[in-house]
């Protein structure tokens, strides 16, 4: 009889840690799933060149130089892309391009919280710039961000200015 319960609350203990082994498998699992299919809408090389285009445009005088930062969308490009293109809603029309957005030293602006006072600042793109690199050991380093629209999924793109 003893033997009997000996081997009965030994399977009940081999039971709880393969139980336990396998609910830590499939939670790591999981996060590496869903950062792999996050990671399918990140920096697309033709959304990167569209940034780069913009960020050229212009004679080389013209910088985003304010050292602020600014979110553009296709109803208000405002003053910065305004200077750069003559139309710049039918450019963030025709690339599905829904916000163009110009971060300077993004380690203090996340630090800092100001991000969140930049008009038309959404969650997803704030969760985006989190995935930065934020500095580059001395000072902060600043980005363009686009966020593009297609098949009602959301696509960013960076690039280091």
């Amino acid at each position: 009889m003893q033997k009997k319960g000996f081997v009965f609350v030994e399977s009940i203990a081999v039971l709880v840690v393969i139980v336990l082994a396998l609910t830590l498998f499939l939670s790591s699992y999981n996060v590496l799933v869903r950062k792999s299919k996050s990671k399918d809408y990140y920096d697309l090389p033709k959304d990167k060149y569209l940034l780069y285009s913009i960020a050229n445009l212009g004679d080389n005088t013209q910088s985003f130089s304010s050292n602020a930062t600014f979110l553009a969308t296709k109803n208000n490009c405002g003053t910065y892309l305004n200077e750069r293109m003559t139309n710049c809603a039918r450019v963030f029309n025709d690339y599905h391009l829904e916000q163009f957005l110009v971060v300077y030293d993004l380690k203090t602006t996340l630090e800092s919280g100001s991000i969140k006072d930049v008009n038309g600042i959404t969650s997803d793109i704030i969760e985006y710039l989190k995935t930065l690199k934020k500095s580059d050991g001395t000072n902060g380093i600043n980005y363009i961000v686009g966020v593009f629209k297609r098949n009602e999924k959301k696509y960013y793109a960076s690039l280091v200015l």
